[in-house]
């Protein structure tokens, strides 16, 4: 059965879109110096970039008359209580992650929160459930220390 483009997804996708364009004038007006830029005109970039991606998969798939596979998968009476879930328990991870940031840092934080979530999800393969979140966690911790003009909390790095 032929389906049309999903325009309940378009209309979010330009919602998201015009919120980061806002923001991103918001903070260009309020500064344009690097350092008020550094993180937000990025985060703009990926967000219209990705937003961008995906409307145009919505459309191409619309016009072909192919649902999204995602959309198809919810439809499904055989939906389990752990899919249902599950974005319920991702929150709550991410919840006490934040939480958690002024006892454990953002180091070591981020290691747990990346290797909690990994086996909520199913993972279960030792090696990496230890070295992804550790290598992640570092780059990072890293990358945010050098580029944000104020210290983070860290318990190793």
């Amino acid at each position: 059965m032929p389906r049309g483009i999903d325009w309940g997804h378009i209309a979010l996708l330009v919602i998201l879109a015009g919120i980061a364009i806002w923001y991103l004038h918001d903070t260009w007006s309020a500064s344009s110096r690097v350092r008020n830029l550094i993180l937000v005109l990025p985060a703009s970039i990926l967000a219209l970039g990705l937003a961008a991606g995906i409307a145009g998969g919505v459309i191409i798939r619309g016009l072909q008359g192919r649902a999204d596979p995602a959309v198809e998968g919810a439809e499904s009476a055989t939906t389990s209580v752990r899919e249902r879930i599950y974005p319920l328990i991702l929150m709550a991870i991410f919840a006490l992650y934040i939480l958690s940031l002024p006892v454990t840092g953002f180091d070591v934080g981020s290691v747990l929160f990346i290797m909690i979530a990994l086996l909520a999800d199913g993972e279960r393969r030792p090696v990496f459930l230890i070295v992804y979140p550790v290598v992640f966690a570092a780059i990072c911790t890293l990358l945010f220390g050098w580029l944000l003009p104020y210290p983070m909390t860290t318990l190793i790095l």
